[in-house]
């Protein structure tokens, strides 16, 4: 296929809660950079390529560790993207005869797996209801704890409406229960401080594309190492060692990581995680902050209805909005194809959630920033808006 030229319109990308882009410095340097030089599959082999590969997951995995203070990168699985990552814990972890207490909010690559689990494995599960933010009943999820309550599973930010979740006192309900805490991070990983043992998380899963930085391509699972000892991965293969052998027990990253892992885009995770490591967190949050309000401010002064908390902090950097003007979809086409303004119309892979935002059949029209997002994008979004006559 030949490159896509826009050349009518300049393209401005709000859809970052999809995947980041442009990535950081330095990131599609390293994964280039990886296949031109090294090329080796990792931890399969010993020549001096094969350890260099293998050097880089170790060290994108230590850097994982230290960001979400993990302690060690032994306690770090690098998958293929976040949905695996959430069906290798919640396939690895439950067992016939458990419950799982989740939310409406969730996406789609952790209902799933549990819906799936219902039909073959007899695990049951509680979905729990929503406020009109998206944001969950922490007296509604703990009157849904059962005894055989196994795991309580939730997003940390709803993908829809941005809503940041009271994870501290759902984690604090599932230390006084004893049950297994998994926090889907895929929409704050990289933008929300994250410590997993201040925060009381057994696990979880994100994908490295989005707030990370990183290429399409990676997962990260964190186990914590009590939850290790009680996951059996719900795959097997290939492992670069003990090849003598083909039972088990295997180690449960190595497991988890069974076939060749995808070199290039680790390489790229890791020039992500170091470009994050050399940034003033506080300086990048605060821009995101300030970009949000104004986004939220373009969007709720031009006639449509900004759903989710209006306060910042209580978001990630992403809006979703409805218009009595125009479906989702039509104000997506119409963005995109007159001003090269790209963003997401739909259900965004969280169906669930709509009945309690009342954005049923169509879904909204979700913008989403990124550490790479500038205030030039959200001039041509106003720019736009008053053209259409929205602003």
């Amino acid at each position: 296929m030949g490159t896509i030229h826009h050349e009518e319109v300049r393209r401005t990308y709000l859809d970052n809660a999809a995947t980041a882009w442009p990535k950081p410095p330095g990131v599609l340097e390293a994964m280039i950079a990886f296949q031109q030089n090294c090329g080796a599959a990792v931890g399969r082999g010993a020549s001096r390529s094969a350890r260099y590969a293998s050097s880089i997951v170790r060290d994108t995995k230590e850097r994982m560790a230290r960001l979400i203070h993990g302690k060690t990168g032994d306690n770090i699985a690098l998958l293929a993207n976040g949905t695996q990552a959430l069906n290798g814990a919640i396939l690895g972890l439950l067992r016939e005869g458990d419950h799982v207490v989740t939310t409406a909010a969730e996406h789609n690559s952790l209902l799933r797996p549990l819906a799936m689990l219902q039909r073959t494995k007899r695990v049951d599960w509680t979905m729990v209801d929503v406020d009109q933010a998206g944001v969950v009943s922490v007296d509604g999820l703990r009157a849904a704890i059962r005894p055989n309550t196994k795991l309580i599973a939730v997003t940390h930010a709803s993908n829809v409406t941005g809503a940041i979740q009271p994870i501290h006192a759902i984690a604090e309900i599932a230390r006084k229960e004893s049950i297994w805490f998994l926090l889907d991070a895929a929409q704050t990983i990289g933008y929300v401080p994250i410590d997993v043992e201040g925060m009381g998380l057994d696990l979880l899963a994100a994908p490295g594309h989005k707030g990370l930085g990183g290429m399409l391509g990676t997962g990260v699972l964190y186990a914590c190492p009590e939850v290790q000892e009680s996951l059996d991965s719900p795959w097997i293969g290939g492992t670069g060692s003990e090849s003598d052998r083909i039972d088990g027990p295997f180690d449960w990253s190595n497991a988890l990581e069974s076939g060749n892992p995808n070199g290039p885009a680790i390489a790229s995770l890791q020039a992500a995680l170091q470009w994050i490591e050399e940034q003033d967190i506080l300086a990048l949050q605060s821009n995101l902050h300030q970009l949000t309000a104004r986004m939220w401010e373009i969007l709720n002064g031009s006639g449509f209805r900004c759903i989710g908390p209006s306060r910042i902090e209580d978001r990630v950097p992403v809006v979703s909005v409805t218009s009595e003007l125009m479906s989702p979809q039509e104000w997506a086409g119409l963005l995109d194809s007159s001003f090269g303004i790209e963003t997401r119309a739909g259900l965004h892979c969280a169906g669930r959630i709509h009945p309690f935002l009342k954005t049923e059949p169509s879904g909204t029209l979700r913008f989403s920033l990124g550490h790479m997002s500038l205030a030039q994008d959200l001039d041509r979004l106003e720019l736009a808006l008053k053209e259409i006559g929205q602003g």
